[in-house]
């Protein structure tokens, strides 16, 4: 019987097939190893067939003619799919050879560079992965090896973080975070600012992770201004859910002339309640969240006075706190009803910082164009997920963690960019 697969062909006797079948009864884990051995074994046939014709054809050439074959250099190489196999390498007299079949001082599959940056990306640190490099692609990898990996996806990932803005997007989420990058042997916190939108279908998508940005009113009005030049239509744009920076607001009206602008309310609470007593931290929490789940935007002003009068003097630096940022924080009141809960707070947004931060977290170093890959590749597995379901689904809050085969989702977004 004979198996073919492309240009590898391995030939198996009847008897010998028979026997096969049978080790796989006695002892399965020695018959896979005794297979897998078989192919490496046609394998390395091939490649020996490929590189002795590719000489062949080299000597051929006018060029060539006082010169001559003069052995074989052995090399281990990874071959994606196959593992680690011994290959010899075709040596000429005048050492002019060069191999297309083997390039000089290439040691592993190109698919599998690319396949660690995947790895990588998705939250493996370079020395996890040289660690285990032996048993998964059956040569020692570098660390140092691993992190240049990352260049197999670079292009494609920093891309998408460029791409154009074709879609309409009706609401903007945009906030602030700190990532730890690896600056002259020493770790630092640096700002990065992201931008979430809502498309028309109502669902989430990332539009700008622009890192190496303080969190400012100036550096906003720059991120919007570059939204704008990569196509976003900020006529379509309604509404900006944003913390309590300074001027933000101011900054957003002006570059989104036809929305409103809300604010979050975890921020804002978390600002209001460090200025609450102790004694009333819990009646002023409870007061306080009767105003954001409030039925209505009338509802909601009704117990805002209740809150106001029950705290009277006691939470007055509090209670104004809220009161200068009321009318944003009801901003959510003028949108469809099953939106309140997606526009009350910045949380879509917490969530893609939260996930960067864990992708980030277990890398032993990080440079600025590291973090801007790993944040691309990040964000367009966290796109995936989101494009399942829109935020005013009901199952929005139940949504399950990103799934392995987003991954590949993730992926193919960079191969279509």
């Amino acid at each position: 019987m004979t198996l073919t697969m492309g240009i590898v062909k391995i030939e198996v006797k009847i008897p010998e097939l028979a026997r096969a079948i049978e080790e796989f009864k006695i002892n399965r884990l020695r018959a896979l190893e005794s297979v897998t051995q078989e192919i490496k074994f046609a394998v390395v046939r091939a490649f020996d067939d490929l590189m002795h014709s590719e000489m062949t054809i080299f000597l051929g050439q006018p060029d060539q003619k006082d010169n001559k074959r003069n052995g074989y250099q052995e090399r281990e190489y990874a071959l994606k799919g196959v593992g680690a196999v011994r290959l010899r390498v075709p040596v000429d007299r005048k050492r002019k050879f060069a191999s297309s079949v083997m390039p000089v001082r290439e040691q592993i599959d190109p698919r599998l560079k690319e396949d660690m940056a995947v790895l990588h990306m998705a939250g493996l640190s370079t020395r996890t992965l040289a660690m285990i490099s032996k048993r998964i692609l059956g040569v020692e990898v570098s660390k140092d090896t691993i992190s240049k990996s990352l260049g197999k996806v670079e292009v494609s990932a920093l891309a998408w973080l460029e791409r154009d803005l074709k879609e309409e997007y009706w609401g903007l989420f945009v906030d602030g975070t700190n990532f730890n990058l690896q600056r002259r042997g020493s770790t630092q916190k640096e700002p990065s600012l992201v931008v979430v939108g809502i498309t028309k279908k109502n669902c989430l998508s990332i539009l700008a992770i622009q890192p190496g940005q303080k969190d400012s009113a100036a550096n906003w009005a720059e991120v919007f201004k570059d939204l704008k030049r990569r196509g976003l239509k900020t006529e379509a744009v309604r509404i900006g859910v944003m913390d309590g920076l300074p001027g933000l607001e101011k900054t957003f009206r002006e570059s989104f002339s036809n929305a409103v602008t809300a604010r979050c309310w975890v921020h804002a609470l978390r600002n209001a309640q460090s200025k609450v007593p102790e004694r009333l931290k819990e009646a002023f929490k409870m007061l306080s969240q009767k105003v954001m789940y409030a039925s209505s935007e009338n509802q909601a002003r009704i117990a805002f006075k209740e809150l106001k009068l029950a705290m009277q003097n006691d939470a007055q630096r509090a209670v104004q706190c809220l009161e200068k940022d009321l009318e944003s924080l009801l901003s959510h009141y003028r949108f469809d009803k099953q939106l309140w809960r997606t526009l009350r707070t910045t949380n879509p947004i917490e969530r893609v910082n939260k996930e960067l931060k864990r992708r980030t977290k277990s890398m032993d170093s990080l440079g600025e164009k590291t973090l801007m890959v790993v944040t691309a590749f990040t964000a367009m597995r966290l796109e995936c997920n989101w494009q399942r379901i829109a935020v005013d689904s009901p199952t929005m809050l139940n949504l399950k963690p990103i799934k392995l085969n987003a991954i590949e989702s993730a992926m193919e977004s960079m191969a279509t960019n």
